[in-house]
C-alpha cells in the first residue's frame, strides 16, 4: 500500500468528518443502513480501484 500525501491525508480526514456528521444520508432512502465501515487508506483505495472499473 502507498502512503498517503498530506493532502490526500487531509481530504480523507475532512471526508470522514463529513460522512461522521451525516452530510450524505439526506442523499439515500431510508431504507440504506446507517452503518459504515471506518474510513481507512485500504478502504479508500478499494472504493477507487471500485470507481475506476466501473469508468472504464
Amino acid at each position: 500500500m502507498c502512503e498517503q500525501a498530506p493532502e490526500a491525508a487531509v481530504r480523507t480526514a475532512e471526508l470522514e468528518a463529513t460522512v461522521h456528521a451525516g452530510g450524505f444520508w439526506r442523499l439515500v432512502p431510508e431504507c440504506v443502513p446507517r452503518m459504515y465501515d471506518p474510513v481507512t487508506t485500504e478502504l479508500m483505495e478499494r472504493v477507487l480501484h471500485g470507481l475506476r472499473r466501473v469508468a472504464e
